[in-house]
């Protein structure tokens, strides 16, 4: 499987794990060809850029580590 399908099947995974705003941001901001900018989601969600930028890491963060439990094994993670 490439790693785009593999990367949009974990998305799609934790998608309905995800808050309204997260899967907003996702949706509007991270998978958008055209992404809102912060301003645009904050004064959607009136709140500042600088909490739509850190939840936009929190999310990341979700995508990363559902990524990462798929690829390499529970026992086999930081062993270096």
């Amino acid at each position: 499987m490439e790693m785009l399908e593999k990367l949009t099947t974990q998305i799609e995974k934790i998608r309905p794990n995800l808050s309204e705003k997260e899967n907003f941001l996702l949706e509007k901001r991270v998978l958008a060809d055209e992404p809102l900018t912060l301003q645009e989601i904050g004064d959607k969600y009136k709140i500042t850029r600088e909490a739509v930028r850190q939840m936009e890491v929190r999310l990341m963060e979700k995508i990363k580590e559902t990524f990462l439990q798929e690829i390499i094994p529970l026992g086999q993670r930081n062993q270096d």
